[in-house]
């Protein structure tokens, strides 16, 4: 009896170390990286549209490398972090991935608009930032003007703008329509330079390279895609036929 008195703290100690240390590591390590949401994602709602892989089937977080992001979507990724215009419970999502210096792609936008115009509570149109990647080119840098007026809940009338003057893109520029639009010029200018937008539209550039996206304007009418050149007519016609179904 005394031998088995003495060996029971002997094994008890070790054992209990070693849940701790693995207590540790599953709270400060795979606990973060499995389960904790970004500040992006906790805004995120339940009108949310996710085009998932069904072919991908995630078992034990804990024991499943996680994924990247091309293996888990095949379509965009619609939040309300994105600028937008339509009911968010709309049947059709029309996703523009974009860059303000595409003359064509504000021919894109402006007819998906019309045409959300003529179905306001069966269309949504949905902007997607797709600048060049480096933050010192003229498109990034139009980009992160658009995410700066639409702090300010311009974003629409700024594009507009944006687009009218693709070839003509600067800082200049950008002071002098914030001032055309009204806007709290010391907001925006602080805005432009702060980098607090940059995280959006780094996400929308990583959801486009997970999609291998390719050229500008892509268009997705729901999950269908549309590369490249899409007249209005081309486009309504995807529309009424996602509305069939």
């Amino acid at each position: 009896m005394s031998k088995s008195k003495d060996s029971f703290p002997t094994t008890f100690i070790p054992l209990s170390l070693l849940l701790l240390l693995l207590f540790i590591v599953f709270l400060f390590i795979i606990y973060p990286l499995t389960f904790r949401r970004s500040p992006q994602q906790a805004q995120l709602k339940a009108a949310d549209t996710f085009y998932f892989n069904n072919d991908y089937n995630e078992t034990d977080p804990l024991l499943t490398a996680v994924p990247t992001l091309d293996k888990m979507i095949t379509g965009p990724i619609i939040t309300g972090l994105d600028p937008s215009i339509g009911a968010s419970d709309a049947p059709v999502n029309i996703v523009v991935y974009t860059d303000f210096t595409c003359w064509y792609c504000g021919q894109t936008i402006a007819d998906a608009r019309q045409i959300q115009r003529q179905f306001p509570a069966k269309v949504r149109v949905v902007h997607k930032d797709f600048p060049s990647a480096d933050k010192t080119f003229k498109s990034y840098q139009a980009a992160i003007a658009g995410r700066c007026a639409q702090a300010q809940n311009k974003f629409w009338e700024m594009s507009n703008l944006l687009y009218q003057n693709y070839d003509n893109l600067s800082q200049v520029l950008f002071n002098s329509l914030a001032r055309e639009l009204k806007l709290n010029q010391p907001q925006f200018e602080q805005c432009l330079t702060n980098g607090a937008t940059t995280a959006l539209i780094n996400d929308d550039i990583k959801e486009a390279n997970a999609l291998r996206i390719n050229g500008i304007p892509t268009v997705y009418v729901n999950k269908q895609e549309i590369m490249g050149k899409v007249t209005h007519e081309e486009l309504k016609q995807a529309i009424e036929e996602e509305l069939k179904k």
